[in-house]
Parts: C-alpha cells; structure tokens; sequence
C-alpha cells in the first residue's frame, strides 16, 4: 500500500471512530476489503487508543492489519502515528 492508502484508511478509522461505527467496506488502487472495530481500548505500550482491524485483497492476496486510533485532545502529536 502506498503512504496516502495507509493515510485514507487511517482517515476512515478516524471517521468511525468520531461516528461510533462498527465496520466499513473499504477500497484504494491496490487493496479492497473492510474496516472494522470491536469499539475496545488497547493499549501498546504507552500508547493507547481503540483498535481498528483490516481484512483486506491486495495485488499480493490477502492481508491483515490492526491499528490504534487514540484521541489526543491537547493537540499534541502528528495526525497519524509514525510508530
């Protein structure tokens, strides 16, 4: 996946985060598939958020990916994690 698929699927999470959705049919130039969420709290060492999952197609097949979306309200920080 390029860097601005990785920023679009991070964007989608955001949006369902601020939405309180679920799931999420998602699509780029080289990978379709869903974006979902359990809506649960995890914690990766001292960064925290609520985790996001893929199921993806790739021109590579298939793919799986977790994240953490977290809130940051002090406007500290880049928009997406370089962790």
């Amino acid at each position: 996946m390029s860097e601005e698929e990785v920023k679009d699927l991070m964007t989608q999470a955001v949006e369902m985060y601020l939405k309180g959705e679920e799931s999420r049919l998602v699509k780029g130039d080289t990978f379709d598939g869903r974006l979902y969420t359990e809506q649960k709290y995890e914690i990766l060492g001292s960064f925290g958020g609520q985790r996001f999952d893929t199921d993806l197609e790739t021109i590579y097949g298939r793919d799986k990916s977790t994240f953490l979306v977290s809130e940051q309200t002090q406007g500290v920080g880049t928009s997406i994690s370089q962790n």
